[in-house]
């Protein structure tokens, strides 16, 4: 068991490593998309409630309300801002969650 739990912690430490060189290589593409979403305030609250609790639908519903928009135009938002690895997805049996990704920091 330690052999595998060294192997993971090893891993972990070079995905670690990939992930701050890809965000180094990518700065300003991630900038622009940062400053882009901080403008917006339907994706700035979907980030702000995507904590890994709330299912799709849920949080849609959630951010429309707390919004006065159109649940369509809050899914469209969403699925803007997985596409572009803001948000990270997690399935449990039919539901799917969201949680915001370190990419908005």
């Amino acid at each position: 068991m330690t052999l595998e739990k060294n192997l993971l912690a090893e891993i972990l430490e070079k995905l670690q490593n990939i992930e701050l060189l890809l965000k180094i290589g990518n700065r300003e593409v991630i900038d622009k998309f940062q400053n882009e979403i901080k403008k917006d305030r339907v994706s700035k609250r979907i980030l702000n409630f995507a904590d890994g609790t709330l299912s799709y639908s849920d949080l849609a519903k959630k951010v429309a309300q707390n919004e006065d928009v159109a649940e369509i135009t809050v899914k469209k938002k969403i699925s803007y801002l997985k596409n572009n690895g803001f948000l990270l997805t997690k399935r449990e049996g039919n539901n799917v969650y969201y949680e915001k990704s370190d990419l908005f920091d």
